[in-house]
């Protein structure tokens, strides 16, 4: 956010070394204190079969198949930053945390980031401080980022949780809560993404159907209104507010899929094609990034797409797993959950949500790690609150005595022959 260059070397940066810190750290404190490692096993396995599918994929792409311009090397660095690194950050966020408490203060600090990011992209662009943040050619805002529509994802991600936040807490505390969501909605309104927009809405959508026995839609209604009327006369003062309007009503609403998409549509099939001439990659996928060496304009702009293209049916249903497999136990959580906890455990899941619809539209890279670290408290945060069942009791075995016959005398037969 500040612009600092964190890199090292090639493929590895201050902050990753610092996460491999705390892994081996947490490594070596689990074999000590022989902690189990099977916590959210499902989502490690997951984890674990694409990495592994990605790993197999990478060596046939690069030294068996050898596509043109697919280097082994670069791609290597690239699977690590891009799918290893992702496993340890959930990795050490989900055993990093202990118990609820420590789960609920991690997660503030990550709200807090979030706000302070959103403030810091606020205030670069009104030239109050200078940042070195860009805008896009067509006036959209890149923040803390460095692009309008991963930055969108990012946003929505944490907005769910903001709001919960606020709903906790009381007086200035809910104030200061209430100013950061609406900071992030501005700063939501500056990208213009559609697709964040687009996510937004379907997780309130399903947000409001999954939690319908705890919404109050006229308490609900008020809230949405009056942040609704703050962010027109806020916007209203800005260029943004005519970018946001044209994208949103006008680009949208055109009869021409090309345009209103902003070229997805030719982009997917361009990629749906190229598969279809090689029907075999719809099963195993062309190999981990290998999208990138083929001579295509643009990013597929789709996440399960782009997984679809390079991995196959193992990287689509592994990764969507991942995602919806954390919601879904989050949205279980929330369930047994105390008042206070189940508030940010409904936010991950309204949050996750719309990151889900987001990433249909765009493609993420950098966001990937905060989602992460994200999944990886809120899942500890879920294995605490959810009643662990208790243990079966231990069935005692009662012996049974076998009669021997007796003769008339009282005396069985050993007993006889004795």
């Amino acid at each position: 956010m500040l612009r600092w260059d964190l890199t090292i070397t090639t493929g590895l940066s201050a902050k990753n070394l610092v996460i491999y810190m705390v892994a081996t750290f947490l490594a070596l404190r689990m074999v000590i204190a022989r902690t189990p490692v099977m916590s959210a096993a499902p989502m490690q396995a997951a984890f674990l079969i694409q990495i592994a599918y990605a790993i197999f994929t990478w060596l046939m792409a690069a030294l068996i198949i050898q596509y043109p311009g697919y280097d082994l090397i670069p791609n290597g660095i690239n699977l690590k930053g891009g799918l290893i690194d992702y496993y340890i950050f959930f990795a050490v966020f989900l055993f990093g945390v202990h118990d609820a408490d420590d789960a609920m203060k991690v997660i503030k600090w990550m709200l807090l980031g979030a706000v302070f990011a959103n403030l810091a992209t606020i205030l670069d662009t009104a030239g109050l401080i200078n940042l070195g943040y860009k805008e896009r050619i067509d006036g959209r805002t890149q923040g803390a980022l460095g692009e309008s529509n991963q930055y969108a994802a990012y946003i929505v991600l944490f907005i769910p949780g903001l709001i919960a936040a606020a709903v906790a807490n009381r007086g200035i505390r809910r104030l200061a809560w209430l100013a950061g969501a609406l900071v992030s909605l501005v700063a939501l309104a500056m990208t213009a993404s559609r697709g964040g927009i687009v996510g937004m809405l379907l997780a309130c959508a399903v947000g409001g159907w999954l939690y319908r026995h705890l919404v109050s839609y006229s308490r609900i209604a008020g809230w949405v209104l009056g942040s609704l009327a703050v962010l027109v006369v806020v916007l209203s003062f800005s260029q943004y507010g005519g970018l946001l309007t044209e994208r949103v009503f006008g680009q949208s609403a055109n009869i021409d899929a090309t345009y209103a998409t902003s070229g997805r549509t030719e982009i997917w099939a361009d990629l749906f094609a190229a598969m279809a001439q090689q029907p075999v990659t719809f099963v195993t996928g062309f190999g981990w990034n290998v999208y990138w060496s083929m001579p295509f304009h643009y990013s597929p702009h789709n996440h399960y797409f782009a997984l679809w293209f390079n991995l196959g049916l193992v990287g689509l249903i592994t990764g969507c797993y991942l995602l919806f497999g954390s919601i879904a136990r989050a949205r279980r959580a929330s369930l047994h959950a105390e008042p206070e906890q189940r508030r940010q455990l409904i936010a991950y899941v309204v949050g996750g949500v719309a990151l889900c619809g987001a990433v249909f539209f765009v493609d993420l890279h950098d966001p990937w790690v905060y989602f992460w670290m994200y999944a990886g408290v809120v899942t500890r945060l879920a294995l605490c609150v959810v009643p662990q069942p208790a243990p079966a009791p231990e069935r005692r075995t009662r012996l049974r005595t076998v009669e021997r016959p007796r003769d008339a005398y009282g005396w069985t037969g050993a007993q006889g022959r004795r």
